[in-house]
């Protein structure tokens, strides 16, 4: 009877570290879901600033009214993405990714044009961005302290 026992509790232990390890694989998997989306949302952005403006040629009007409106669009989704890894949603690898996504765009004359006048008209938005482009994009958000 003492052996039943003792393989009892043997088998609900290797039945809660199974269940454990199906719960963390579960939240790996949703969260790479969820990475996967906003990197889904960032090509649709990208997709439509004139190519012009990605390789850091001067616009026509036009491509610059089309490029200033997205560029706003990817300032949102950075400002997000920032707010996303302070709050523990995506993991660090990811954010490392992004950040350095953003010091590339943001690079870029057109992308500098547009967030100074954004920042310039809207001075308490994207405060999460303003303070990764001034820690020059080699920041940690979780490290900051709150205010």
């Amino acid at each position: 009877m003492k052996e039943y026992v003792f393989l009892a509790s043997y088998a609900t232990t290797i039945g809660v570290a199974v269940a454990l390890i199906q719960i963390w694989r579960n939240a790996e998997h949703s969260k790479t879901t969820f990475e996967d989306s906003l990197t889904k949302e960032y090509r649709e952005i990208i997709r439509r600033i004139p190519y012009k403006a990605l390789v850091g040629e001067t616009l026509d009007e036009k491509e610059k009214d089309e490029a200033f409106n997205e560029i706003f669009n990817y300032m949102d989704i950075c400002n997000e993405q920032v707010f996303l890894y302070m709050s523990g949603r995506v993991r660090k690898k990811t954010w490392l990714n992004w950040q350095e996504g953003m010091k590339t765009n943001f690079s870029l004359s057109t992308f500098k044009v547009a967030s100074k006048e954004v920042f310039d008209k809207l001075p308490n938005n994207f405060k999460e961005l303003k303070t990764v482009q001034s820690k020059k994009y080699n920041t940690d958000p979780k490290k900051w302290k709150k205010v």
